[in-house]
């Protein structure tokens, strides 16, 4: 149970771990934002550091297809290296397998813009103070 302190501005109280090196990180950047005391630093952080929503790929959807594209090029690319001759139609088999990976990429991998920038300006945001 808590310990109550009623005249406290701030009665709750949070805890956290951290290794050596993620409190030497933490007190450079409280140094260099000018902060003295830490729970002002950290109060200020937590309060006023935006949330980004990160949308992972679920591996599964994409890796059947990357793996089949893969072993496709490989497939091409031994025949290459064996007949030491490329045919045109193994040339236009190569295109269409790149133009598949970047459609899996664009609709899987890209970031989004708005995100990205949301990124940059935090990061430089939180550098300036």
């Amino acid at each position: 149970m808590a310990k109550r302190e009623p005249n406290r501005k701030r009665p709750i109280r949070k805890t956290a771990r951290f290794t050596a090196a993620e409190i030497a990180e933490i007190k450079r950047q409280q140094v260099g934002a000018g902060y003295n005391q830490f729970g002002a630093f950290a109060r200020y952080r937590l309060i006023n550091s935006p949330i980004f929503n990160v949308s992972l790929i679920d591996s599964k959807a994409i890796l059947p297809s990357v793996r089949n594209i893969g072993d496709q090029l490989n497939q091409i690319t031994h025949t290459v290296n064996l007949t030491g001759t490329i045919s045109k139609s193994q040339v236009m088999a190569v295109k269409e397998l790149v133009a598949q990976l970047s459609k899996l990429i664009n609709t899987y991998l890209v970031q989004d813009t708005a995100f990205e920038a949301a990124l940059k300006s935090a990061l430089t945001t939180s550098n300036k103070k």
